[in-house]
Protein backbone atom coordinates (compact mmCIF):
# COMPACT_ATOMS: atom_id res chain seq x y z
CA UNK A 1 0.00 0.00 0.00
CA UNK A 2 1.40 3.57 -0.95
CA UNK A 3 1.29 5.80 1.86
CA UNK A 4 1.16 9.33 2.48
CA UNK A 5 4.69 9.72 3.29
CA UNK A 6 6.28 7.72 0.77
CA UNK A 7 4.02 9.81 -1.93
CA UNK A 8 4.90 13.40 -0.70
CA UNK A 9 8.20 12.96 0.50
CA UNK A 10 9.09 11.38 -2.64
CA UNK A 11 10.04 7.65 -1.28
CA UNK A 12 12.92 9.41 0.99
CA UNK A 13 12.15 6.59 3.88
CA UNK A 14 11.17 3.54 0.75
CA UNK A 15 14.58 2.19 1.08
CA UNK A 16 16.55 -0.02 3.78
CA UNK A 17 18.76 2.72 4.49
CA UNK A 18 16.76 5.10 6.60
CA UNK A 19 17.69 4.77 10.68
CA UNK A 20 15.26 2.41 12.90
CA UNK A 21 14.69 2.50 16.27
CA UNK A 22 17.78 -0.76 17.61
CA UNK A 23 20.02 1.06 14.84
CA UNK A 24 20.29 4.32 15.90
CA UNK A 25 19.96 2.54 19.84
CA UNK A 26 22.84 0.90 18.68
CA UNK A 27 24.74 4.05 17.70
CA UNK A 28 24.26 5.80 21.04
CA UNK A 29 25.77 3.33 23.20
CA UNK A 30 28.74 3.10 20.94
CA UNK A 31 29.18 7.10 21.23
CA UNK A 32 27.71 7.75 24.63
CA UNK A 33 27.46 4.67 26.24
CA UNK A 34 27.86 6.20 30.13
CA UNK A 35 25.27 9.06 29.60
CA UNK A 36 22.26 8.18 31.23
CA UNK A 37 19.20 7.16 28.65
CA UNK A 38 16.05 6.74 31.18
CA UNK A 39 15.15 6.76 34.74
CA UNK A 40 12.45 5.18 36.36
CA UNK A 41 12.04 5.46 40.02
CA UNK A 42 15.73 4.46 41.50
CA UNK A 43 16.46 2.67 38.14
CA UNK A 44 18.71 4.55 35.85
CA UNK A 45 19.87 2.30 32.42
CA UNK A 46 22.58 4.38 30.42
CA UNK A 47 22.51 4.18 26.84
CA UNK A 48 24.84 0.98 26.72
CA UNK A 49 23.34 -0.63 29.72
CA UNK A 50 19.83 -0.50 27.76
CA UNK A 51 21.58 -1.73 24.33
CA UNK A 52 23.09 -4.57 26.45
CA UNK A 53 19.36 -5.47 28.08
CA UNK A 54 17.83 -4.71 24.59
CA UNK A 55 20.57 -7.22 22.41
CA UNK A 56 20.21 -9.89 25.33
CA UNK A 57 15.88 -10.01 24.74
CA UNK A 58 16.72 -9.96 21.01
CA UNK A 59 18.98 -12.65 21.06
CA UNK A 60 16.59 -15.04 23.19
CA UNK A 61 13.56 -13.94 20.58
CA UNK A 62 15.51 -15.00 17.52
CA UNK A 63 16.22 -18.21 18.88
CA UNK A 64 12.39 -19.24 18.96
CA UNK A 65 11.32 -16.89 16.38
CA UNK A 66 11.07 -15.52 12.54
CA UNK A 67 11.37 -12.34 11.38
CA UNK A 68 8.35 -10.90 10.76
CA UNK A 69 6.29 -12.62 13.55
CA UNK A 70 4.51 -10.72 15.82
CA UNK A 71 5.30 -10.21 19.81
CA UNK A 72 2.65 -9.32 22.31
CA UNK A 73 4.69 -6.99 25.39
CA UNK A 74 2.36 -7.46 28.16
CA UNK A 75 4.78 -5.82 31.26
CA UNK A 76 3.44 -2.78 33.38
CA UNK A 77 6.96 -1.78 34.71
CA UNK A 78 7.93 0.73 31.90
CA UNK A 79 11.94 -0.42 32.09
CA UNK A 80 10.57 -3.96 30.82
CA UNK A 81 8.25 -2.76 28.44
CA UNK A 82 10.56 -0.14 26.92
CA UNK A 83 13.24 -2.94 26.46
CA UNK A 84 10.94 -5.77 25.86
CA UNK A 85 9.62 -3.33 22.67
CA UNK A 86 13.10 -2.55 21.19
CA UNK A 87 14.30 -6.46 21.54
CA UNK A 88 11.47 -7.03 19.33
CA UNK A 89 12.11 -4.42 17.08
CA UNK A 90 15.79 -5.60 17.07
CA UNK A 91 15.27 -9.37 16.58
CA UNK A 92 12.84 -8.39 12.97
CA UNK A 93 9.28 -8.92 14.99
CA UNK A 94 6.74 -6.87 14.99
CA UNK A 95 5.51 -5.25 17.99
CA UNK A 96 2.95 -5.31 19.83
CA UNK A 97 3.57 -3.21 23.06
CA UNK A 98 -0.12 -3.61 25.69
CA UNK A 99 -1.55 -2.86 28.89
CA UNK A 100 -1.66 -6.02 30.44
CA UNK A 101 -4.89 -7.56 30.36
CA UNK A 102 -6.04 -6.55 26.92
CA UNK A 103 -7.81 -9.71 25.96
CA UNK A 104 -9.37 -8.16 22.78
CA UNK A 105 -5.65 -6.63 21.17
CA UNK A 106 -4.35 -10.24 21.94
CA UNK A 107 -7.03 -11.61 19.91
CA UNK A 108 -7.20 -9.55 17.41
CA UNK A 109 -3.47 -8.95 16.63
CA UNK A 110 -2.53 -12.89 17.35
CA UNK A 111 0.60 -13.19 18.19
CA UNK A 112 3.33 -15.85 17.85
CA UNK A 113 5.05 -15.04 21.47
CA UNK A 114 3.88 -13.06 24.53
CA UNK A 115 6.42 -10.86 26.71
CA UNK A 116 6.50 -10.60 30.14
CA UNK A 117 8.45 -10.25 33.16
CA UNK A 118 9.47 -13.41 36.18
CA UNK A 119 7.09 -12.59 38.28
CA UNK A 120 3.92 -12.18 36.34
CA UNK A 121 4.76 -15.17 33.82
CA UNK A 122 2.21 -17.54 35.67
CA UNK A 123 -0.19 -14.83 35.75
CA UNK A 124 -0.14 -14.04 32.00
CA UNK A 125 -0.04 -17.63 31.32
CA UNK A 126 -3.74 -17.70 32.80
CA UNK A 127 -4.29 -14.93 31.04
CA UNK A 128 -3.85 -16.51 27.86
CA UNK A 129 -5.19 -20.05 28.93
CA UNK A 130 -9.05 -18.03 28.75
CA UNK A 131 -8.24 -15.86 25.79
CA UNK A 132 -9.46 -17.02 22.68
CA UNK A 133 -6.51 -17.41 21.17
CA UNK A 134 -4.08 -20.30 20.32
CA UNK A 135 -1.39 -21.45 22.93
CA UNK A 136 1.89 -19.04 22.96
CA UNK A 137 5.31 -19.10 24.20
CA UNK A 138 5.90 -16.66 27.35
CA UNK A 139 9.58 -15.05 27.71
CA UNK A 140 10.16 -12.99 30.53
CA UNK A 141 12.49 -10.25 29.42
CA UNK A 142 14.46 -9.65 32.57
CA UNK A 143 16.07 -13.01 33.50
CA UNK A 144 17.19 -14.02 29.99
CA UNK A 145 21.13 -13.62 29.70
CA UNK A 146 23.02 -11.14 27.98
CA UNK A 147 25.47 -12.10 25.09
CA UNK A 148 27.80 -10.67 23.10
CA UNK A 149 27.09 -12.60 19.90
CA UNK A 150 24.00 -10.95 17.85
CA UNK A 151 23.60 -10.41 14.33
CA UNK A 152 20.73 -7.22 14.09
CA UNK A 153 17.99 -8.45 12.00
CA UNK A 154 17.77 -6.76 8.38
CA UNK A 155 14.64 -4.79 8.12
CA UNK A 156 13.20 -2.05 5.55
CA UNK A 157 12.74 1.15 6.84
CA UNK A 158 8.95 0.78 5.53
CA UNK A 159 8.40 -2.45 7.10
CA UNK A 160 5.64 -2.02 10.13
CA UNK A 161 7.62 -2.23 13.51
CA UNK A 162 4.95 -2.34 15.53
CA UNK A 163 0.86 -2.60 16.13
CA UNK A 164 -0.69 0.40 17.68
CA UNK A 165 -4.40 -0.58 19.82
CA UNK A 166 -7.10 -0.06 20.11
CA UNK A 167 -7.64 0.33 16.29
CA UNK A 168 -4.68 -2.02 15.05
CA UNK A 169 -2.48 0.74 13.31
CA UNK A 170 0.42 -0.74 11.57
CA UNK A 171 3.09 1.72 12.33
CA UNK A 172 6.38 1.69 10.42
CA UNK A 173 10.47 1.97 11.53
CA UNK A 174 10.36 5.16 9.29
CA UNK A 175 6.92 6.95 10.76
CA UNK A 176 8.02 6.26 14.10
CA UNK A 177 11.38 7.54 13.10
CA UNK A 178 10.14 10.41 11.41
CA UNK A 179 7.44 11.51 13.99
CA UNK A 180 10.06 11.25 17.01
CA UNK A 181 12.20 13.94 14.82
CA UNK A 182 8.89 16.09 14.36
CA UNK A 183 8.08 16.14 18.32
CA UNK A 184 11.78 16.48 18.84
CA UNK A 185 12.01 19.80 16.92
CA UNK A 186 9.19 21.20 19.58
CA UNK A 187 10.04 19.63 22.44
CA UNK A 188 11.19 21.81 25.30
CA UNK A 189 14.03 21.09 27.29
CA UNK A 190 17.57 18.65 27.74
CA UNK A 191 15.83 16.27 29.40
CA UNK A 192 12.17 14.43 28.50
CA UNK A 193 9.57 13.72 31.35
CA UNK A 194 6.82 11.18 30.64
CA UNK A 195 3.64 10.16 32.55
CA UNK A 196 2.34 8.23 29.69
CA UNK A 197 2.69 4.26 29.48
CA UNK A 198 4.78 2.56 26.46
CA UNK A 199 1.91 0.92 25.58
CA UNK A 200 0.07 4.44 24.74
CA UNK A 201 1.27 6.69 21.68
CA UNK A 202 2.71 9.48 23.00
CA UNK A 203 3.69 7.73 25.54
CA UNK A 204 5.73 5.92 23.33
CA UNK A 205 6.39 8.61 21.38
CA UNK A 206 8.37 10.33 23.99
CA UNK A 207 9.64 7.76 26.82
CA UNK A 208 11.32 5.53 23.58
CA UNK A 209 11.62 6.95 20.41
CA UNK A 210 12.42 10.94 20.98
CA UNK A 211 15.33 9.58 23.40
CA UNK A 212 16.87 7.49 20.91
CA UNK A 213 16.43 9.62 18.02
CA UNK A 214 17.66 12.63 20.04
CA UNK A 215 20.18 11.59 22.49
CA UNK A 216 18.19 13.14 24.95
CA UNK A 217 17.37 11.32 28.56
CA UNK A 218 13.76 10.26 29.42
CA UNK A 219 12.79 10.26 32.83
CA UNK A 220 9.25 8.43 33.93
CA UNK A 221 7.21 9.10 36.56
CA UNK A 222 4.08 8.63 38.07
CA UNK A 223 1.21 11.63 36.74
CA UNK A 224 0.26 12.52 40.82
CA UNK A 225 2.53 14.66 42.68
CA UNK A 226 6.09 14.42 40.85
CA UNK A 227 8.18 17.69 40.62
CA UNK A 228 9.41 18.06 36.71
CA UNK A 229 13.37 17.76 37.09
CA UNK A 230 15.32 20.93 36.29
CA UNK A 231 15.59 21.92 32.22
CA UNK A 232 12.95 19.56 31.42
CA UNK A 233 9.95 19.47 28.95
CA UNK A 234 7.23 17.37 27.69
CA UNK A 235 4.61 17.12 25.10
CA UNK A 236 0.72 16.64 27.22
CA UNK A 237 -2.03 15.82 24.79
CA UNK A 238 -5.15 18.42 24.87
CA UNK A 239 -7.58 15.54 25.32
CA UNK A 240 -5.67 14.69 29.27
CA UNK A 241 -7.95 14.50 31.98
CA UNK A 242 -4.97 16.08 34.24
CA UNK A 243 -3.93 19.09 32.11
CA UNK A 244 -4.83 21.84 34.27
CA UNK A 245 -2.57 20.08 36.78
CA UNK A 246 -0.08 19.75 34.65
CA UNK A 247 0.18 23.00 33.25
CA UNK A 248 1.28 24.12 36.96
CA UNK A 249 3.23 21.84 37.78
CA UNK A 250 5.94 23.11 34.80
CA UNK A 251 7.88 26.17 34.26
CA UNK A 252 6.32 28.49 31.83
CA UNK A 253 7.22 26.94 28.16
CA UNK A 254 7.97 23.79 29.66
CA UNK A 255 5.20 22.23 28.94
CA UNK A 256 3.39 22.21 24.98
CA UNK A 257 0.22 21.07 24.38
CA UNK A 258 -0.15 18.80 21.31
CA UNK A 259 -2.99 17.04 19.02
CA UNK A 260 -2.33 13.18 19.36
CA UNK A 261 -3.81 11.11 16.17
CA UNK A 262 -2.59 7.55 17.14
CA UNK A 263 -3.16 7.03 12.90
CA UNK A 264 -0.47 8.94 12.39
CA UNK A 265 2.32 7.83 15.00
CA UNK A 266 0.99 9.83 17.76
CA UNK A 267 1.44 13.88 17.18
CA UNK A 268 0.08 16.17 14.58
CA UNK A 269 0.57 19.62 15.90
CA UNK A 270 1.93 21.14 18.99
CA UNK A 271 0.38 24.13 20.24
CA UNK A 272 -1.81 23.97 17.27
CA UNK A 273 0.64 24.35 14.55
CA UNK A 274 1.73 21.79 12.16
CA UNK A 275 4.23 19.04 13.76
CA UNK A 276 6.26 18.88 9.74
CA UNK A 277 3.26 17.82 8.52
CA UNK A 278 0.58 18.84 5.73
CA UNK A 279 -3.16 19.59 7.37
CA UNK A 280 -6.41 20.48 5.38
CA UNK A 281 -10.03 21.05 6.69
CA UNK A 282 -12.08 19.02 3.73
CA UNK A 283 -15.48 19.27 3.08
CA UNK A 284 -18.13 17.50 0.97
CA UNK A 285 -16.62 15.42 -1.95
CA UNK A 286 -12.97 15.77 -0.61
CA UNK A 287 -12.43 19.67 -1.24
CA UNK A 288 -10.24 21.41 1.22
CA UNK A 289 -12.45 24.01 3.61
CA UNK A 290 -11.61 27.55 3.89
CA UNK A 291 -9.68 29.48 6.17
CA UNK A 292 -11.93 29.95 9.44
CA UNK A 293 -14.70 27.19 8.01
CA UNK A 294 -14.93 23.68 10.56
CA UNK A 295 -14.90 20.43 8.89
CA UNK A 296 -12.93 16.94 8.83
CA UNK A 297 -9.40 17.16 9.39
CA UNK A 298 -7.01 15.51 7.23
CA UNK A 299 -3.01 14.66 7.75
CA UNK A 300 -0.22 14.04 5.17
CA UNK A 301 3.07 13.50 6.18
CA UNK A 302 6.44 10.64 6.57
CA UNK A 303 4.43 9.68 10.43
CA UNK A 304 1.23 8.73 8.53
CA UNK A 305 0.93 4.82 9.72
CA UNK A 306 0.64 2.16 6.44
CA UNK A 307 -2.97 0.92 7.95
CA UNK A 308 -4.93 -1.14 10.32
CA UNK A 309 -4.04 -4.47 10.85
CA UNK A 310 -6.29 -6.85 8.85
CA UNK A 311 -8.59 -4.34 7.71
CA UNK A 312 -7.73 -3.50 4.27
CA UNK A 313 -11.30 -2.00 3.24
CA UNK A 314 -11.18 0.39 6.27
CA UNK A 315 -7.53 1.12 5.61
CA UNK A 316 -8.05 2.17 2.04
CA UNK A 317 -10.88 4.71 3.31
CA UNK A 318 -9.44 6.54 6.44
CA UNK A 319 -5.49 6.51 4.91
CA UNK A 320 -5.57 6.67 0.91
CA UNK A 321 -7.97 9.64 0.87
CA UNK A 322 -7.73 11.95 -1.84
CA UNK A 323 -8.03 15.50 -1.49
CA UNK A 324 -10.31 16.99 -5.02
CA UNK A 325 -8.03 20.73 -5.31
CA UNK A 326 -4.59 19.15 -4.04
CA UNK A 327 -1.45 20.67 -6.16
CA UNK A 328 0.02 16.86 -6.76
CA UNK A 329 -1.43 13.54 -6.40
CA UNK A 330 -1.20 12.45 -2.43
CA UNK A 331 -2.70 10.51 0.25
CA UNK A 332 -3.76 11.74 3.34
CA UNK A 333 -4.95 10.37 6.21
CA UNK A 334 -8.78 11.06 7.59
CA UNK A 335 -8.73 11.25 11.47
CA UNK A 336 -11.73 11.89 12.32
CA UNK A 337 -11.30 15.02 13.89
CA UNK A 338 -13.34 17.67 13.18
CA UNK A 339 -11.50 21.40 13.15
CA UNK A 340 -10.70 24.97 11.61
CA UNK A 341 -7.43 26.44 10.45
CA UNK A 342 -6.87 30.20 11.58
CA UNK A 343 -5.41 32.51 9.04
CA UNK A 344 -1.80 31.71 10.63
CA UNK A 345 -2.51 28.11 9.73
CA UNK A 346 -2.74 27.00 12.94
CA UNK A 347 -5.40 24.01 13.75
CA UNK A 348 -8.19 24.48 16.27
CA UNK A 349 -9.77 20.50 17.31
CA UNK A 350 -13.22 21.32 18.02
CA UNK A 351 -14.46 17.50 18.41
CA UNK A 352 -14.93 14.46 17.22
CA UNK A 353 -16.49 12.14 14.86
CA UNK A 354 -18.36 9.84 17.29
CA UNK A 355 -18.71 6.09 16.97
CA UNK A 356 -22.20 4.74 16.03
CA UNK A 357 -22.88 6.37 13.19
CA UNK A 358 -20.63 5.75 10.36
CA UNK A 359 -19.55 9.34 8.25
CA UNK A 360 -19.94 7.63 4.75
CA UNK A 361 -23.32 6.05 5.44
CA UNK A 362 -24.96 9.43 6.54
CA UNK A 363 -22.99 11.14 3.43
CA UNK A 364 -24.63 8.98 0.74
CA UNK A 365 -28.25 9.17 3.09
CA UNK A 366 -27.71 13.43 2.87
CA UNK A 367 -26.86 12.69 -1.16
CA UNK A 368 -29.94 11.15 -1.59
CA UNK A 369 -32.19 13.08 0.17
CA UNK A 370 -33.31 15.28 -2.37
CA UNK A 371 -32.18 15.83 -5.96
CA UNK A 372 -30.75 19.23 -5.57
CA UNK A 373 -28.01 18.06 -3.62
CA UNK A 374 -24.72 17.28 -5.20
CA UNK A 375 -22.16 16.57 -2.40
CA UNK A 376 -22.79 15.85 1.30
CA UNK A 377 -20.04 15.63 4.46
CA UNK A 378 -21.15 14.62 7.90
CA UNK A 379 -19.16 15.41 11.31
CA UNK A 380 -19.84 14.43 14.84
CA UNK A 381 -21.70 10.79 15.44
CA UNK A 382 -24.54 11.75 17.72
CA UNK A 383 -24.06 15.27 17.54
CA UNK A 384 -23.29 15.17 13.54
CA UNK A 385 -23.59 18.46 11.85
CA UNK A 386 -23.64 17.84 7.99
CA UNK A 387 -22.85 19.49 5.30
CA UNK A 388 -24.43 19.30 1.49
CA UNK A 389 -23.75 21.39 -1.49
CA UNK A 390 -26.16 22.23 -3.84
CA UNK A 391 -25.68 21.14 -7.52
CA UNK A 392 -24.75 24.11 -9.86
CA UNK A 393 -27.95 26.43 -10.37
CA UNK A 394 -30.16 24.58 -8.27
CA UNK A 395 -33.15 26.97 -6.35
CA UNK A 396 -34.62 24.78 -4.23
CA UNK A 397 -37.24 26.71 -1.60
CA UNK A 398 -35.17 27.90 1.26
CA UNK A 399 -35.86 25.10 3.82
CA UNK A 400 -36.61 22.29 1.56
CA UNK A 401 -33.21 20.85 1.43
CA UNK A 402 -32.44 20.73 4.77
CA UNK A 403 -35.84 19.18 5.92
CA UNK A 404 -35.29 16.47 3.52
CA UNK A 405 -31.50 15.84 4.81
CA UNK A 406 -32.89 15.51 8.11
CA UNK A 407 -36.29 13.47 7.54
CA UNK A 408 -33.90 10.72 5.38
CA UNK A 409 -31.48 10.84 8.59
CA UNK A 410 -33.95 10.26 10.71
CA UNK A 411 -35.83 7.39 8.40
CA UNK A 412 -32.56 5.61 8.00
CA UNK A 413 -30.33 6.01 11.14
CA UNK A 414 -32.68 7.13 13.47
CA UNK A 415 -30.16 10.20 13.58
CA UNK A 416 -31.39 13.64 14.51
CA UNK A 417 -28.44 16.29 13.48
CA UNK A 418 -27.54 18.80 15.44
CA UNK A 419 -27.22 21.42 12.23
CA UNK A 420 -27.93 21.14 8.45
CA UNK A 421 -25.82 23.72 6.58
CA UNK A 422 -27.07 24.20 2.95
CA UNK A 423 -24.45 25.52 0.96
CA UNK A 424 -25.19 26.73 -2.99
CA UNK A 425 -21.89 28.12 -5.43
CA UNK A 426 -23.06 31.54 -3.94
CA UNK A 427 -22.31 30.69 -0.12
CA UNK A 428 -24.39 29.61 2.46
CA UNK A 429 -28.33 29.50 2.30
Amino acid sequence: MLTSSERVFGGRFASGAAPTLPTLLAGRAAVAGDEPALTWLATTLTWAALDRRVTAVATALCQVTEPGQRAAILIARPVDHIVAFLGALRAGLVAIPLAPGNRAAVTDAEPSIVLATADTVAATRRFLSASDTCGHRVLAVDIVEETREFTEAPVAAGDVAYLQYPAGVMVTHANVVANARQAAAVLPGRTIVTWRPPSDPLGLLLAVAVPITTGRPVVLVDRSGFRPPPDAGTLVSATDPDLGRLQEAFAPGALRVCHVVAEATAVVTVEGEPAGQRIAIVGPGGRRWPTGEAGEIWVSGPNVGRGYWNRPAESARVFCAFLADDDEPRWWLRTGDLGFLDGAGALSVTGRIAAGHDSQDLQVTAKAAHPAVHEAAAFGGEQAVVVVELRPGALPPRGEVERAVRAALSAEHGLTPRRVVVRSLGGLR
